[in-house]
């Protein structure tokens, strides 16, 4: 009997810990605090671009959890932010304007009693997107638009654009521009060769938005090189090959990225190696697209990530690069950023859609194409490409 009574006496001590705390602070929080914090102090103001940080010395409260600010962005909606309690500053962010905006500050204790509000005002500066989009130009290109602009800020932005095909304002939506790239360089493909009228705004992630650019363009023309004609050229120092694969089937139209066999070069290279292709007639190229092969993941292995795109009209048979034109450097990078071996939807996304890159406008017509692989994702020199396509007109 006593051995169960020695059982069942530190359940029932801490049955009596846990009654006998209801007003009682349980893990640093008070269950019941009414008495509000002091206000915040000595509130100074930095206007930034479509922000404000504010800064300020919390009460001396050890009950004390977050500052809370209150404020319009727009239309009277209304947006709040919190900083802990251990930090004397924060953000307020989302102003589409550099009007006045009242900014009401609330300490706020573990009880989410508020303290009576301090207002301050700030006057924020030109927000991001409205310099994206003062500097936003758009010109026809290769089967569509290229829209370019400077995002000093990188703030989080979409492009939005809108074609009237027929000039009687019935707008239709084509494929968002999403960015936060410093330098935006972005094209709207799938466009026929025909003059249209098109709009383009910007808008933030606060759905703020710009003015709207109008312009007439008309899509230069742009189709998909026939494969058939492909054809490849052995030069001295180009790749060998593993498993009995070969060049050619980087082009048999295959669309399981997945498949074996695809295109695998020596793994055993000690320095950056190349291949070396016909288009069969020279062509003003506008774009390449890289498919990976999606084995262990599309960011494994031999698939490329920094290479070399090379054009020539009459390759000199010994190999060397004094008949080759160096057209771009390509560096295929992550959406997401994360490190390899993780990967989220748009990482696969992007793999799945394949690796596109824009070739110079202003390069001539070429018959040759060389591929020269700096480095893959496993930091070596093979490569591993399940397709390619090319696109441009003869």
């Amino acid at each position: 009997m006593k051995r169960n009574i020695y059982k069942i006496l530190p359940v029932l001590c801490a049955l009596f810990v846990l009654l006998s705390c209801n007003k009682a602070e349980i893990n640093g929080i008070l269950g019941d605090n009414q008495n509000p914090p002091g206000q915040v102090t000595n509130v100074t103001v930095e206007n930034q671009n479509g922000q404000a940080r504010i800064s300020y010395n919390l009460p001396n409260n050890k009950d004390l959890l977050y500052i809370k600010a209150v404020y319009s962005i727009r239309n009277g909606e209304q947006r709040e932010i919190k900083a802990s309690g251990y930090t004397n500053n924060m953000i307020v962010d989302g102003f589409a304007d550099t009007n006045p905006h009242e900014i009401k500050l609330y300490a706020v204790n573990k009880s989410e009693k508020a303290s009576e509000p301090v207002s301050v005002t700030v006057t924020p500066l030109i927000a991001p997107f409205r310099l994206i989009f003062n500097a936003l130009k758009a010109s026809a290109t290769f089967g569509g638009v290229r829209l370019n602009s400077i995002n000093k800020f990188k703030a989080t932005v979409a492009i939005v654009p809108l074609l009237d095909s027929l000039g009687n304002g019935d707008w239709a939506n084509l494929d968002n521009v999403y960015t936060q790239d410093s330098v935006i360089s972005a094209s709207i493909r799938g466009l026929k060769p025909k003059q249209g009228k098109f709009a383009f705004y910007v808008r933030d992630r606060w759905l703020n938005r710009s003015d709207t650019l109008l312009v007439n363009l008309t899509p230069l023309e742009e189709n998909l090189l026939n494969k058939d004609l492909f054809q490849e050229i052995r030069l001295p120092g180009d790749a060998d090959y593993m498993y009995d694969t070969s060049l050619k089937l980087i082009w048999d139209k295959r669309t399981d990225y997945g498949q074996w066999p695809c295109m695998y070069t020596q793994e055993s290279a000690g320095a950056p190696t190349t291949v070396s292709f016909s288009l069969g007639k020279e062509a003003k190229l506008s774009r390449i697209v890289v498919y990976p092969r999606r084995e262990a993941g599309y960011y494994d292995k031999g698939n490329l990530k920094d290479f070399e795109l090379w054009g020539s009209n009459s390759p000199n048979l010994d190999g060397s690069w004094a008949s080759w034109t160096k057209l771009m450097t390509c560096n295929v990078t992550k959406p997401s950023g994360s490190p390899i071996g993780t990967d989220t939807g748009a990482d696969e996304a992007y793999g799945k859609a394949g690796w596109s890159f824009d070739f110079p406008e202003d390069a001539v017509k070429f018959k040759y194409l060389r591929i020269r692989n700096l480095k893959n994702w496993r930091s070596s020199y093979f490569m591993e490409i399940a397709q390619i396509s090319v696109w441009g007109v003869y």
